[in-house]
């Protein structure tokens, strides 16, 4: 009884290319989650002013935003200190992180497509795990600032007495 042969040539078989087109539309899907992601949290964002320090409803979103930004953010501040620029982003701090992780989406979406044909799909696998971490992590975040929102606007005031500022002349019930 004889062997059967085994394809050995150096172009890949049809199911091999199958697989890698799955693959390839499964990380499309993530980026575009994860854009529309970048997208949401920069306008909750917007809806005050750029301030971690505190507890605010869009602080959660901020703090996405930020962390992916900082490689382009690191490169946008080197060239404004070489050039002597003096850039200032008072004001639209969420626009311009909402840009850099746009860009920072973008291109790594097009060194994926241009670069995945000649990795395993494994490996495209990995990278779209990734950008599902990203987006879940997003999510999370915006669902913090909803849950804080609720909080806020939801009429438990006795449970969060400790946000709430203290008007001048009134006395609660912990001080009497």
């Amino acid at each position: 009884m004889a062997k059967k042969k085994k394809n050995l040539s150096v172009v890949p078989g049809r199911r091999i290319k199958e697989k890698m087109r799955v693959s390839m539309r499964g990380f499309d899907l993530a980026m575009l989650a994860y854009v529309v992601v970048i997208l949401a949290s920069t306008l909750v964002g917007r809806c005050g002013d750029y301030d971690l320090g505190s507890a605010n409803l869009h602080g959660f979103a901020l703090w996405f935003l930020l962390i992916p930004a900082y490689l382009i953010l690191e490169v946008l501040s080197l060239v404004n200190y070489v050039g002597n620029f003096n850039w200032d982003c008072t004001g639209f701090e969420a626009e311009i992180l909402g840009i850099c992780n746009l860009a920072m989406a973008l291109s790594w979406w097009l060194y994926v497509r241009l670069r995945g044909s000649r990795w395993s799909v494994q490996t495209v696998r990995n990278i779209r795990m990734f950008v599902l971490i990203m987006v879940f992590w997003g999510v999370f975040q915006l669902g913090c600032s909803a849950v804080l929102w609720m909080w806020q606007h939801g009429g438990f005031s006795s449970f969060n007495r400790h946000l709430v500022t203290k008007k001048a002349g009134t006395v609660t019930a912990q001080e009497k």
